[in-house]
C-alpha cells in the first residue's frame, strides 16, 4: 500500500487498514507517542468503535509504557488476560503490537519473538498474541501499531511479525514525513502572518513621523502666525525626535536587508565594553529623560575582540527595548561580569517583564510580545532579532531572564574574550 499522503490522519487510517488487511486481522489501531503529554495517544482505529477504542487505549498502552521505562527489558507475550478481564467485551484478545521507532532504531526482526509457550519476563503472561522487544521510551519512540485477531483465528507467528516489521518501517517514514509537512506548513503560515503584520506596522511607523513632521513644518511656515521662540524651539525639538525615529527605523530595515543578503561584514578589533556601555547609555539618556540609565562595570573589566560599532548597535537596541517597556520611568542598568573565557554584559530593567512562553520567541524576526503595552509601543519587532544576529556573529549567545509580568527583565550577552 502506497503511503504518499501528507495529511497525518489520512496516513494513520491507511496504516491501520494496511496492517489489518496484510495480517488478516479483524481490527487494528495505531497510537502515537505524545512528547508533551508523555503518553501514547490513539490516532486511528479500524474495526473498533469509539467506545471500544476508549477502553482499549489505557489498558494496552499502559502495558507498553510499563516496559518502555525499563531499558533493555523485553515483552514476549502480550499480557491481556485470557478472559479479557478489564477490557471491553468486544475487544479480541489475540493481539500483535509493534513499536514504531525513529530511523536507525527500527522495529526488531522475527528472530526476537519467543516461541509460543515460552517464559515471559512480564509477571503475568497471557494467552494471545506476541510482542517484540520494546525500545526505551523518549525520542526513539514514534508510536505503536496494534493488529487484532479473534481468539478462534490462527495464532500470530514469527512470519507475521516479520511482515509487520517491514510494513512498520514504511509507516514510520510516512508518519515522520506527514509531521514534517505539517510543521513546515505551520511555520510557513506563522512567518506569513508575522510578515503581513510587519508590513502593516512598518507602514504605520513610517506614516506617523512623516505626518507629524509635515504638520509641524507646515505650521511653522505659516506667515500669519507669530510664534514665540519657546514654541519654535518646542516644535523643532519634536521634528528632531521624529526624524530620529525615522532614522532608527530605516537603520533597522537596512540591517535586516544586509542580514538576509548575508552581508554582515565585521570589523574586528579590541573593544572596551565598559567604555562602550557608558557611550551608548549617554547617547540614550536624551531620548529617555524620565529614566535613570547607568553603567555598572567592575574595574579592569576584560577587553574583548569584536566589532565596536555593531556591538554598540546591539546594546543600543537592548537599551531602547528596556526604556520602551519600562513606562513608569524605572531605572535601567547596564552591567558586566567576567567568566572563565567569556564576559557577560547585562541590561536590567524593572518594567513589564517577559512571559516564560515568550523568552525564546522574543528574538525571532518580526516577533513582538503580545501585551497591552506592546500594542501601543512603537517598534516593528526587529531590534532584538538584530541583537541576536550580531551577538551570534561574535560567537556569543543572548538570552533573557524575567521573574514574570511586571517584575522586570534582564537581557544578557555572553561573548568570548
Amino acid at each position: 500500500m502506497a503511503l504518499h499522503q501528507t495529511d497525518l490522519r489520512a496516513i494513520l487510517d491507511l496504516i491501520v487498514l494496511g496492517a489489518v488487511q496484510m495480517l488478516r486481522g479483524s481490527a487494528g489501531a495505531v497510537a502515537l507517542w505524545d512528547e508533551a503529554e508523555a503518553r501514547l495517544a490513539v490516532g486511528a482505529g479500524y474495526g473498533l468503535d469509539e467506545r471500544t477504542l476508549g477502553s482499549l487505549h489505557p489498558r494496552l498502552d499502559q502495558v507498553i509504557l510499563d516496559h518502555l521505562g525499563r531499558v533493555g527489558e523485553t515483552v514476549s507475550v502480550f499480557p491481556v488476560p485470557p478472559d479479557g478481564a478489564g477490557m471491553a467485551d468486544d475487544i479480541p484478545t489475540q493481539i500483535l503490537a509493534l513499536p514504531l521507532t525513529v530511523a536507525g532504531r527500527g522495529p526488531v526482526g522475527a528472530e526476537d519473538v519467543e516461541a509460543p509457550g515460552s517464559a515471559s519476563r512480564f509477571p503475568h503472561p497471557a494467552e494471545g498474541g506476541q510482542v517484540p522487544p520494546v525500545p526505551a521510551r523518549g525520542p526513539d519512540l514514534v508510536g505503536v501499531i496494534y493488529v487484532f485477531r479473534e481468539p478462534s483465528a490462527a495464532r500470530f507467528e514469527a512470519s507475521d511479525l516479520e511482515l509487520l516489521d517491514l510494513f512498520a518501517r514504511q509507516a514510520r517514514t510516512a508518519i515522520e514525513q506527514a509531521r514534517l509537512a505539517a510543521a513546515t506548513a505551520a511555520e510557513k503560515d506563522r512567518l506569513e502572518t508575522m510578515q503581513s503584520s510587519f508590513i502593516s506596522i512598518v507602514s504605520h511607523e513610517l506614516q506617523t513621523p512623516v505626518a507629524i513632521i509635515k504638520a509641524y513644518a507646515g505650521t511653522l511656515a505659516r506667515p500669519d502666525a507669530p510664534w514665540s521662540r519657546e514654541t519654535v524651539t518646542r516644535v523643532a525639538h519634536t521634528i528632531e525626535e521624529e526624524c530620529d525615529r525615522l532614522h532608527r527605523l530605516i537603520t533597522d530595515l537596512l540591517d535586516l536587508s544586509r542580514i538576509q543578503a548575508g552581508r554582515v561584514a565585521m570589523s574586528m578589533g579590541p573593544v572596551d565594553l565598559a567604555d562602550l556601555a557608558e557611550t551608548v547609555a549617554a547617547r540614550s539618556r536624551p531620548h529617555a529623560p524620565g529614566h535613570t540609565i547607568s553603567a555598572d562595570f567592575p574595574p579592569d573589566f576584560p577587553i574583548v575582540r569584536g566589532d565596536r560599532e555593531k556591538l554598540g548597535v546591539a546594546l543600543g537596541n537592548l537599551l531602547d527595548n528596556a526604556i520602551k517597556y519600562s513606562p513608569g520611568g524605572e531605572p535601567v542598568v547596564v552591567g558586566g561580569r567576567a567568566e572563565p573565557g567569556f564576559v557577560v554584559m547585562t541590561v536590567h530593567d524593572e518594567g513589564v517583564g517577559v512571559p516564560s512562553d515568550e523568552r525564546d520567541r522574543i528574538f525571532d524576526r518580526f516577533h513582538r510580545v503580545d501585551t497591552g503595552l506592546s500594542r501601543t509601543t512603537k517598534g516593528v519587532g526587529l531590534g532584538l532579532y538584530i541583537c541576536k544576529v550580531i551577538v551570534e556573529a561574535h560567537g556569543g549567545r543572548i538570552w533573557v531572564e524575567s521573574p514574570g509580568s511586571d517584575h522586570g527583565s534582564t537581557f544578557s550577552l555572553r561573548l568570548p574574550r
